[in-house]
């Protein structure tokens, strides 16, 4: 493939000469359409391109500003240099999130909350390889062989996204990368496909070792061991609740760990009934198509998945973009590959993993050069295309926006610069939380089994100590659950909390202060300074979420201070963009409109700052927005409550309050017609047809208000054509 030549841009960024290789695109495309006695659908106009570059390339609709600026440009090469500031812009990142978002299932708050130490971090990592546009096969790869603590590894959210459940883990990483279901092999012989349960255990055994339970205070064994041996004694005081201690022990830093046991060997299940094994017999690992790899650790199965010999890993991702890009992939669906799958266009779909080997998995520079085709640029295909049909790509699929689209489109409406500098990665308060757990990690690590169990038999007398009192708290608290009783419940659990801390003095005083006086000397070479005198927490400090106490101060584990520099000089980069806003616009009182942006910010952020998924009851979640419980769980269909949130929620008067960017487009507008005009290029890109003039003026209406409530209710605005 002479043709496709690599070069490095001015950024750094390896990209795809898109020029030629969009052209040799087409010219596949044009041959099926030959073939088939299809014609293509006619060049799409400069209006409909700029609203639909923006929305699937950055995931919003532009602003007037940005719509005139393209429009009044005369450059022969506009589109291109559109495509090319839009891919570099960080509007691209944000949306390819929420694409990576629906396929990893990301959550803030994975599995319940119990992930939250690990979900955070992961999710901000994914963000940041995005950002870095970090070639797919290595970021695939350093998923596949994340482990170690979150603090140094952020990477293992990917495993501890199904925490306790590595049989389901290997069905989702079959399903994302290689577009193959073998689920259904978990518990027999695949009814639909020729994959063996045998194939799906052998495929589990490669990441079987991998261990995502732990709980922090040390490998199960010899800990566990001693407590059996404890348990065998006659119960004492000292002993009754050590249970309670490696529990709360654990809590320190439960979840945030993932690391492979040689000693988990996966077996096959008690019920197995096929010929080839025994029920519960050793399982050892073997790759289910391609070639057999060498070594049956996670690093090797990674290389087999990435490799571009893997007759699947190209094939999907490939896939997978395509159908971003023009709305249908060129395999439906995407992910239920099987060896009959043909391709809707197989010459086409060869040549597009060929592009992406050769771009070296750059997914950046392979969106590029669809983007540069002209199939992608023609008119949409309004004809629904039924599951099933074959289609021929004489232009995208017309497609409603996404959630995140909608929802952005709307801050958009909103914010006169609606990509506002943003600090990227973890916030001061988590960063705060990592370096506290990371440093009683790692101390926990120095103590041996027996040190541990010692500490916390001493602990445990702390527990026997607070029963009597907790218990009829507990009683109480579990009445006025019954009962519904709120603020009881609320007062009830601050008194449980407070008699429960002083419980883990106890721990505190046996096991983690000894523990951290040992990673002092380790770290300093000097004897450990006394402890920070421990003090009971107020009332005030225990509703707070995560309370930390204090400990002994050790050098290396301080919050990086670039983290607050950062998020301060964030904060004066949003403020030198309103004041610019507020000279532009020659706002008099500037502190006012200062303050007033502020708000909107705070309240108005794009949809890839809003906890993923957003809560319950968020515009994003009405539009469809997925649960990110299951793979791609999306749903872009029309529904009652994105109507009626589109009709009747505060979402309209929030476009159109003072200072926003529709209000201030509509306010420069001197006479009806030239609102007319502002109202739709700022909702749809383009002036208003003649036909649309006449019917708003029959229409017997005269306020903005009226109008733009009836452009936001359209498939025009809904939709990307």
């Amino acid at each position: 493939m002479r043709f496709l030549l690599l070069s490095l841009a001015c950024s750094g960024v390896l990209t795809v000469q898109a020029d030629e290789a969009s052209r040799r695109i087409d010219a596949l495309l044009a041959e099926d359409w030959q073939k088939n006695q299809l014609t293509a659908n006619a060049p799409s106009n400069d209006e409909t391109f700029v609203r639909r570059a923006h929305l699937d390339i950055i995931g919003r609709i532009p602003t007037l500003q940005e719509t005139q600026a393209f429009l009044s440009s005369q450059e022969k090469d506009k589109r291109a240099k559109l495509i090319d500031q839009l891919l570099a812009s960080d509007g691209y990142a944000q949306h390819m999130f929420h694409f990576w978002a629906d396929i990893l299932r990301v959550q803030s708050r994975a599995n319940g909350g119990q992930g939250e130490m690990t979900s955070k971090p992961y999710l901000e990592h994914v963000k940041k390889r995005i950002r870095e546009n970090l070639p797919y096969d290595v970021f695939v790869r350093e998923l596949l062989t994340a482990q170690g603590k979150v603090w140094d590894n952020p990477a293992i959210g990917y495993y501890m996204r199904d925490l306790g459940m590595p049989l389901e883990n290997l069905a989702n990483t079959t399903r994302v990368f290689l577009g193959t279901r073998i689920e259904c092999a978990q518990c027999h012989n695949h009814p639909f496909d020729k994959w063996t349960q045998m194939q799906f255990y052998q495929m589990a055994a490669f990441t079987y070792p991998l261990e995502t339970n732990f709980t922090g205070v040390a490998e199960k064994g010899p800990l566990m061991d001693l407590k059996r041996a404890e348990d065998k004694k006659p119960r004492s005081a000292s002993s009754r609740h050590i249970g309670r201690v490696f529990e709360n022990l654990g809590d320190f830093v439960r979840y945030s760990k993932v690391q492979a046991l040689p000693t988990r060997v996966l077996k096959l299940p008690h019920d197995y009934q096929y010929d080839d094994a025994k029920p519960k017999s050793a399982v050892s690992s073997a790759t289910m198509l391609g070639t057999s790899v060498k070594g049956g650790d996670v690093k090797a199965f990674a290389e087999w998945m990435t490799s571009p010999e893997n007759p699947r890993f190209t094939k999907v991702i490939a896939n997978r973009l395509w159908k971003k890009v023009f709305g249908l992939g060129l395999i439906e669906p995407v992910d239920e590959l099987m060896d009959s799958t043909v391709p809707m266009n197989p010459a086409l779909m060869q040549h597009l993993e060929q592009l992406m080997v050769a771009s070296h998995y750059d997914m950046k520079a392979y969106l590029r050069v669809l983007y540069n085709t002209q199939a992608y640029q023609n008119e949409v295909t309004k004809t629904e295309v039924m599951p099933g049909e074959l289609y021929h790509f004489t232009g995208p699929v017309l497609r409603r926006m996404t959630a995140e689209q909608m929802y952005d489109s709307f801050v958009t409406l909103i914010h006169p610069t609606p990509d506002l500098p943003h600090r990227r990665g973890i916030d001061s308060e988590m960063a705060k939380k990592m370096v506290y757990r990371g440093k009683l990690s790692d101390a926990l690590d120095l103590m041996t089994p027996q040190e541990v169990f010692d500490g916390s038999l001493k602990a445990s007398e702390a527990y026997e100590a607070i029963s009597a009192r907790s218990k009829p708290l507990r009683e109480a608290y579990t009445a006025a659950e019954k009962a519904k009783d709120k603020a009881l419940m609320e007062k009830l659990n601050l008194e449980i909390r407070s008699t429960e801390f002083v419980a883990r003095t106890g721990i505190h005083d046996h096991v983690v202060v000894p523990a951290v006086a040992r990673l002092y000397t380790k770290k300093t070479g000097k004897p450990s300074p006394p402890p920070i005198p421990v003090t009971t927490p107020t009332l005030e400090e225990l509703k707070k979420p995560g309370y930390n106490r204090a400990y002994i101060e050790v050098p290396g584990y301080d919050i990086d201070q670039a983290i607050p520099r950062e998020e301060k000089a964030a904060e004066d980069a949003r403020d030198a963009v309103f004041m610019a806003e507020s000279k532009k616009l020659g706002v008099s009182d500037t502190q006012s409109y200062i303050k007033a942006r502020r708000a909107q910010a705070r309240d108005w952020p794009r949809a890839a700052d809003v906890d993923s998924p957003a809560p319950r009851g968020h515009y994003l979640r009405e539009f469809g927005q997925s649960d990110r419980d299951l793979i791609e769980n999306a749903n872009a269909d029309a529904s009652m409550p994105q109507a009626l949130v589109l009709m009747n929620s505060e979402l309209f008067q929030s476009i159109l309050k003072p200072n926003t960017q529709l209000r201030i487009n509509l306010d420069k507008a001197k006479y009806p017609e030239e609102q007319l005009q502002a109202a739709y290029l700022t909702l749809l890109s383009r002036q208003p047809t003649a036909a649309e003039k006449a019917a708003w003026s029959k229409s017997g209406l005269n306020s903005a208000e009226d109008l733009i409530f009836a452009l936001i209710n359209t498939q025009q605005f809904i939709f990307v054509r």
